[in-house]
């Protein structure tokens, strides 16, 4: 028992530095760093959150209907509004069957403003996923007035109960979408009768009024201590006791479940970090290349939720830590760094990219010295719809025209060039933005990294973790359900990456010439990679090759054949086998360029040189026995051998899981030398036990 416990309070209208209050022991601060990472005094219950409604999963008609009743129920929960922002969107339209939208979210914005101009609310209601891909296909919002009370069982004493009256009246007001082939999203289905009166809301607490005035990061982050006198426990607990309370368990059933809190001045937790063993394994494979995602910080709209992604073998988005962040100092980047680092055993990655931001810079060069940092391109290019809006307006071809100079730049005196007559030709000379663009060109511009290894290639863009939220409707309510359907989501990302394995062993792409190179890049690519070194390997036949004369070394001029004036110079080394362009693109994305590929039929190289075929891209990218990288020595330390150990089981144990599901009579042989691998454990543990201690 604490002998003195102190409230700390925090005010929760600052967003940038938002903090998770929790209670801890008076001048005795615990900071340890283990398994669980960081943990500061996290024995004393925490403040309450606000509480939400109940979920029901059931299945309509070859769909998964996901039914989301977010008031009412037998908790009784609160409605939570979700609205976008729609100060730059205008709606004069009412709703109607046909209409159509970019998304859903948009759509539901529509039908918000709608509601708003009518007078009544609006809750989201049910919604349908695909089988095939898991991806939300349907949405349905409904008046606040939808449905019926439900009825409680009056015996049941377990339930808390809370008397006041429902708002359910059984309104019958809609609004559909379903999504098309196309993307875009159509109404389906709409009611416009209410059966109650608009334009005023009858029944509302000042609890809910409240709630209606709060901005979305309060109602995630739950009440201040100022307003919670009984201790703020909700009827769930407090949100970061709740959020730790989940990660123990994860934790219990995988030790390789890693995570870490970090508080601030005031003793408040203000940022979590947590990672699992999959994570961990597929960084093993695929952190050579890694951002740090903010795409769900910059969206006002829901949490401060970031993320280290990267891309796996058939460019699909893989995660490798997330955290929520709602202090964004150099001192918690920093820790986030040094965190995400610890928890994947130390390896850096080769290359990092992140948002344009002097703090996250400051922070990656303090912890990640050796490691080369890129700002991203989709953030500046986002920023430049801000600060280039009159130019965007005025010059339709400019936005066009600018990703062109940045992403076909294959030079930097291409580049050079085009910038000067770029600016000359839309007048923007002086434009304070683009020349901060141009100062840090070095830190963002592809061309001038092009050295180092990106993992960038020409399939569709890498999924953000917003868009990843979207496609998987995780929702704003409670850090822990959203934990919790973020891990979800990320199992189906996972059962798509066995699927396209699954497609890449048992079919064969169509090759587009009888090539030998072609077919050898056929069998040992996975299908999206082939796909890249086909149009490399298409593009070569319109390249003319000219032999240079050097003594030194066998070097080529290539150049396009309607445009000569920037050539490429391929070098080639045959002793060594060592092929190298002057363009980078197999140092920059893993893939080997048109201008190699076009003197290697120039001098009669029928097949790749296995020093030019990426692992990372490769059918056996995962296929390793043993990870060597974590063979190193043990910890000195005994509880950190046995942490070391068990991390390691784990991460070959989820490969050996991942291996033997792959078909029926490999997971009975999986199971079979399972079930043998387990009897000699035991054997040899019972033999270890009766050597005695020290043995």
């Amino acid at each position: 028992m604490m002998d003195s416990v102190l409230m700390h309070e925090v005010d929760v209208d600052v967003e940038p530095n938002m903090s998770f209050p929790i209670e801890v022991e008076d001048n005795n601060m615990m900071e340890t760093i283990g398994q669980c990472g960081r943990e500061e005094s996290m024995d004393a219950p925490l403040l309450g959150v606000v509480e939400l409604g109940e979920i029901g999963v059931g299945e309509v008609g070859g769909v998964v209907e996901v039914v989301e009743e977010v008031e009412g129920g037998e908790r009784g929960g609160e409605m939570v509004l979700m609205e976008m922002d729609e100060s730059k969107m205008e709606y004069s339209s009412n709703p109607a069957i046909g209409l159509e939208f970019e998304s859903a979210e948009a759509a539901r914005s529509f039908y918000s403003a709608y509601a708003d101009r009518v007078g009544f609310r609006v809750r989201n209601s049910k919604s349908f996923t695909s089988r095939v891909d898991e991806t939300v296909i349907m949405r349905r919002f409904v008046c606040s007035k939808q449905g019926r009370p439900t009825k409680k069982d009056p015996f049941d004493v377990t339930k808390k109960r809370r008397n006041r009256v429902s708002s359910r009246e059984g309104c019958k007001a809609m609004f559909q979408v379903n999504r098309r082939e196309n993307g875009r999203w159509v109404v389906s289905r709409c009611i416009a009768e209410h059966c109650h009166p608009l334009g005023v809301i009858h029944n509302t607490s000042p609890s809910m009024l409240k709630k209606l005035t709060k901005k979305p990061w309060e109602l995630i982050i739950g009440p201040s201590a100022s307003e919670s006198p009984k201790n703020g426990l909700g009827a769930g607990g407090g949100v970061v006791q709740s959020l730790l309370e989940y990660f123990k368990r994860k934790q219990a059933d995988n030790p390789a479940f890693f995570y870490a809190l970090q508080v601030d001045k005031n003793n408040c937790v203000s940022n979590v970090y947590w990672t699992d063993a999959r994570a961990k394994m597929a960084y093993s494979y695929f952190g050579d290349a890694v951002r740090l995602d903010l795409s769900c910080k910059e969206n006002k709209r829901l949490v401060p939720f970031a993320a280290f992604t990267g891309v796996n073998h058939h460019g699909q988005l893989c995660v490798f830590g997330c955290a929520f962040m709602t202090n964004e100092s150099e001192a918690s980047f920093t820790w986030l760094f040094q965190t995400w680092i610890t928890s994947m055993s130390g390896r850096c990655p080769i290359s990092l990219v992140t948002v344009l931001d002097d703090v996250i810079e400051a922070s990656s060069e303090k912890v990640l010295p050796s490691v080369c940092h890129r700002f991203c391109k989709r953030d500046i290019f986002s920023k430049c719809k801000v600060k280039l809006a009159d130019t965007y307006a005025s010059h339709p071809s400019f936005k066009v025209e600018f990703k062109k100079l940045v992403n076909e730049s294959e030079s930097v005196e291409q580049f050079e060039v085009g910038w000067n007559e770029f600016l000359v030709k839309y007048y923007v000379e002086n434009d304070v933005w683009l020349q901060h663009l141009y100062s840090i060109r070095q830190k963002w511009i592809p061309t001038f990294v092009r050295y180092t290894f990106f993992a960038e290639i020409q399939t569709p863009k890498l999924e953000t973790v917003h868009k990843f939220f979207q496609r998987h409707t995780i929702t704003t309510t409670t850090l822990r359900d959203i934990v919790t359907q973020f891990d979800k989501a990320i199992i189906s990302q996972y059962e798509i990456e066995v699927l396209s394995d699954s497609t890449t062993i048992c079919s064969r792409p169509v090759l587009q010439s009888p090539s030998t190179m072609e077919k050898h890049a056929s069998d040992v690519y996975t299908r999206e990679i082939f796909d890249v070194f086909q149009a490399e390997l298409a593009g070569s036949s319109g390249l003319l090759v000219d032999k240079i004369e050097d003594e030194l070394q066998n070097r080529f001029r290539v150049t396009k054949v309607e445009d000569s004036t920037f050539p490429h110079i391929v070098a080639y080394n045959p002793s060594e086998k060592i092929i190298r362009c002057t363009c980078c693109k197999f140092e920059f994305s893993g893939v080997v360029c048109r201008h190699i590929l076009r003197v290697c039929l120039a001098v009669g190289i029928m097949t790749l040189p296995e020093n030019y075929i990426l692992r990372r891209w490769t059918k056996n990218a995962k296929c390793s026995l043993l990870l060597s990288e974590h063979n190193a020595p043990f910890p000195p330390d005994c509880l950190k051998a046995f942490k070391w150990r068990c991390n390691d089981l784990c991460r070959d144990a989820i490969r050996y899981a991942e291996e033997g599901a792959t078909s029926t009579l490999i997971y009975k042989v999986a199971k079979d030398a399972l079930q043998k691998a387990f009897s000699d454990v035991f054997a040899s543990k019972k033999y270890v036990y009766s050597m005695g201690p020290g043995s």
